[in-house]
């Protein structure tokens, strides 16, 4: 119903709504360190909303749901690679082979569903998801080091930059394609987008960072298959298979190994 682009920019002006008049209530930039961290706000924009959103919403439009989400159950690696690169942490073995165990127990999850046939250019679909993943291990770095800031201020900040980052874009589309007319499902369904999964998510996502070593954050993407099909099965009627089913399974066992190794600092 909303181009890709135009669907990004109003996804996050929503959230910026949402989150400046909190942030501004908190002390706006009197909460963020100083200097202020002006480069790092601007690699989180590019990195976490401009290219995630971007690379996950045409991995959408050229590819299949399927195998988006395939591509996209590499997250947990791609995390723990970058934790490993940019932030020094040391993996356990356990935790090694928990993120791994995750990561085929979401991709049985996925590839046990049914078979998604609209795909018209899968290859190019694939390579803009898989962007989406290591742009977001990036900013997941990157939060990590703005962990113990006023995450509400950080988030504010890097949804107004990021919003602005995809404004020329969106234009452009615009001036392309007809003007959109979404239905109220499809205004609902960016309202939820915007307020729920960008503007709550994306604080909740920075503050856990506070405690968590990033990689073990990363391992808990694997939920993201497994609450899809629970949702698909309970709202939408779809029947759940047992490959699904020893898929989650997987999948949580691989978390528990993840969560119960040594942590890389006290």
């Amino acid at each position: 119903e909303i181009p890709p682009l135009t669907l990004a920019v109003l996804r996050y002006l929503i959230a910026t709504a949402v989150l400046v008049p909190i942030a501004m209530a908190r002390g706006g930039l009197m909460r963020l360190p100083r200097p202020l961290p002006v480069a790092p706000l601007v690699w989180m924009g590019l990195t976490g909303i401009a290219i995630l959103t971007v690379g996950f919403n045409y991995g959408l439009v050229y590819g299949s749901a399927s195998q988006g989400a395939l591509v996209y159950a590499l997250g947990p690696a791609a995390v723990a690679v970058a934790a490993v690169v940019g932030l020094g942490e040391a993996l356990a073995t356990r935790r090694i082979a928990g993120i791994l165990l995750s990561v085929a127990g979401a991709a049985l999850v996925v590839a046990s569903g049914e078979v998604d046939r609209t795909a018209p250019r899968p290859l190019l679909g694939a390579l803009c998801m898989l962007a989406g993943v290591v742009a977001w291990a990036y900013y997941t770095v990157i939060a990590k080091r703005l962990a113990d800031a006023d995450q509400v201020v950080v988030i504010a900040w890097v949804s107004i930059i990021g919003t602005a980052m995809l404004l020329p874009f969106a234009a452009g589309e615009l001036l392309q394609s007809p003007t959109p007319r979404p239905s109220l499902e499809g205004w609902l369904g960016m309202l939820f987008l915007g307020a729920l999964a960008s503007a709550v998510a994306y604080v909740v996502y920075s503050r856990v960072l506070r405690e968590l070593d990033v990689s073990l954050v990363g391992a808990y993407f694997t939920l993201d298959p497994i609450v899809g099909v629970a949702t698909a099965v309970v709202f939408l009627g779809e029947v759940l298979r047992g490959w699904q089913v020893v898929g989650g399974l997987i999948a949580l066992l691989g978390m528990w190994l993840a969560a119960s190794s040594p942590t890389s600092r006290p």
